[in-house]
């Protein structure tokens, strides 16, 4: 009966309300079934991506990291090393325990040999991979991811339960804005698997540029940037979800503010608009990324070699970086000349690097320039084919190690914080 006396009374309510009210609500509706992407749509769905590298391809930044780690100086500020002979000390198979979770994920347990470490991985047969801990006491290496080992405090090994020689190895991939790396000082890692080149394991953590087996040919390559530069309209795109990174915030606005182009950027921080469903490699993101010929590849901190997926996914999607981050020569490192613009470059002046901007959107031959390097390379961003990657640079560092070598991390909080600022 109460109910039924409510019911009357909204009714009633209903009856005297002016038609003007109804127009409103009726024109609400309409709005907002048009305007408003529906989340189920395919345009929304995440796409697969199916890469692979060939390890032969990936020489230069092999010989990279190898020029890094002869600069002790660089890493006797965190590491205390020690060399060995000239003999291996593991001749046998390679025993790798995933001792933690990953993100509270077991990785790889049910994987080939190939799909962990490739197939073009020149060791991968010399390496076994577990996910189970219990064989700690009998592991080469034992893997510990950073996020995960809270969870485990209470059952972390000690070092004498497990072999004399066997390699601990944190594997983080966050900056220190997000991981205490402090907590982990008392542990002596040897190892660190990361985004700092200069860890044990660093190559492919975001993206990679490998070699072409063939390069493009000029005809190819002028036929593709002729296109891309006719169909590509708009200047430089953002997306962006982290709000708290105030400097990006402001560099954005400027550029927005100083460019003649279209500056487009999406996200809760910038265009109030939380309904915003495009997600990584959908066909919407596709769709945004085809109309712009820049993308704000911002990143949140200023963590030498913090360069993340944001970088790569603009090579990929074929834009032209314009980075926020580490300093130019990280970039350097990782990415071929002249393929990105730095704001460094520019004192970060908006006003210079929107001239700039403008000056590439209608000059082809200099848009052109900044792809060249597309002759010679083609960007990795499947996480899966970087999986490959790095798990088959920790195999080919574990058959190395020289009788009598040791290396731990006597600060591995300091190996992170250095040269690191949130912005």
């Amino acid at each position: 009966m109460p109910m039924r006396i409510w019911w009357r009374r909204q009714y009633f309510h209903l009856r005297h309300l002016s038609p003007i009210w109804f127009v409103i609500v009726f024109i609400c509706i309409l709005f907002l079934i048009i305007i408003v992407p529906n989340p189920f749509s395919a345009q929304y769905s995440r796409s697969s991506i199916n890469q692979d590298v060939q390890w032969k391809n990936i020489k230069e930044i092999l010989e990279i990291k190898e020029q890094i780690f002869q600069n002790e100086t660089l890493l006797n500020n965190v590491k205390v090393i020690r060399h060995g002979s000239n003999e291996r000390q593991i001749t046998s198979n390679i025993l790798i325990v995933l001792y933690t979770t990953i993100f509270r994920d077991k990785k790889f347990c049910s994987f080939s040999i190939q799909r962990i470490f490739g197939k073009s991985c020149p060791s991968k047969h010399r390496c076994l991979w577990s996910c189970d801990h219990k064989k700690f006491r009998e592991a080469d290496a034992l893997i510990f991811h950073a996020y995960d080992i809270p969870l485990y405090r209470t059952s972390m090994p000690s070092r004498s339960e497990t072999k004399p020689n066997s390699v601990w190895i944190l594997w983080s991939d966050e900056p220190p804005s997000i991981i205490n790396y402090g907590l982990f000082n008392s542990y002596h890692f040897n190892w660190t698997i990361s985004y700092k080149l200069n860890s044990e394991v660093s190559i492919a953590t975001y993206g990679l540029f490998s070699q072409r087996d063939n390069v493009l040919s000029n005809n190819k390559y002028q036929q593709w940037t002729g296109k891309e530069f006719s169909n590509r309209i708009n200047g430089a795109l953002w997306f962006v979800s982290n709000c708290n990174a105030k400097k990006r915030l402001e560099l954005f606005h400027n550029l927005k503010y100083s460019s003649k182009l279209l500056i487009e950027g999406y996200g809760r921080c910038v265009d109030n608009y939380p309904l915003h469903l495009c997600s990584s490699f959908s066909q919407c993101e596709h769709d945004y990324m085809s109309k712009f010929k820049f993308y704000l590849s911002f990143e949140s901190n200023t963590c030498q070699d913090y360069i993340t997926e944001k970088f790569y996914k603009a090579f990929y999607y074929g834009l032209i970086p314009i980075v926020y981050g580490p300093e130019r020569s990280d970039y350097n490192r990782l990415a071929p000349k002249n393929s990105f613009i730095h704001i460094d470059d520019f004192d970060e002046d908006m006003n210079k690097l929107a001239m700039h901007l403008e000056e590439i959107h209608t000059n082809i031959t200099l848009f052109s320039m900044y792809h060249e390097w597309r002759k010679n390379y083609e960007i990795i961003i499947d996480s899966k084919a970087l999986e490959r990657v790095r798990m088959c640079e920790l195999c080919q560092r574990l058959i190395n190690i020289r009788k009598g070598e040791m290396t731990y991390y006597d600060n591995i909080e300091k190996f992170y914080t250095d040269n690191c600022n949130y912005i």
